[in-house]
């Protein structure tokens, strides 16, 4: 909980200190686990649904008529599915995933847009392993990877200050990371963005 509320403060730090239009956003929803099995036994964790939340800022870095070009410079990413097994130890394969990203706002009336974002970064990953105990215990350990991440979402502008905002994408990163059996991390997440 301390990182994430240090996070939260370095990524909104940076909205007191620009001198434009600058927005924070604040989104949660699900975060998706396969059941699979640890490579070299017959231990199978089970995945199953937890959460995940999205702390950013961004700013306009370029608009055409009504259409903008938005720059989220350091989205944080906490990605924590469920897991259970047969055996002691930790089923946690949660994964912490940073992808600067370009998004394009459509309007498509006064108040409401839509977006497509696109981007890349690095993450960190917990994987699956056994320990050398006797009886063996479930852990997991820390892999570091490249991620691309794509997707789209729709902004509704319940006021000057404020929209509720709809988000799904796709991190994809190396084969079996985070609870994932494939390389595709997709995140539905919805929330709210604050406009300075």
């Amino acid at each position: 909980m301390t990182k994430r509320c240090v996070l939260l403060f370095l990524v909104l730090l940076p909205t007191a200190a620009w001198g434009q239009s600058v927005e924070d956003y604040v989104l949660v929803g699900a975060a998706f686990a396969s059941t699979q099995v640890i490579g070299g036994s017959n231990v199978t964790v089970t995945g199953s649904t937890g959460f995940s939340d999205v702390i950013g800022f961004a700013f306009p870095m370029m608009r055409k008529s009504a259409v903008s070009l938005w720059v989220e410079p350091f989205p944080v990413v906490f990605e924590l599915p469920g897991g259970s097994a047969p055996i002691p130890g930790s089923a946690s394969a949660i994964g912490t995933i940073v992808t600067p990203s370009l998004r394009l706002m459509v309007p498509l009336e006064p108040r409401i847009s839509v977006f497509g974002a696109v981007g890349g970064g690095g993450g960190q990953f917990h994987n699956y392993t056994l320990s050398s105990d006797i009886p063996p215990q479930l852990k997991t350990h820390s892999v570091y990877h490249g991620v691309l991440s794509a997707g789209g979402g729709i902004d509704f502008r319940t006021s000057r200050r404020i929209s509720i905002r709809v988000d799904a994408r796709d991190y994809v990163t190396g084969h079996g990371l985070g609870g994932v059996l494939g390389r595709n991390h997709f995140l539905p997440m919805a929330g709210i963005a604050f406009h300075f």
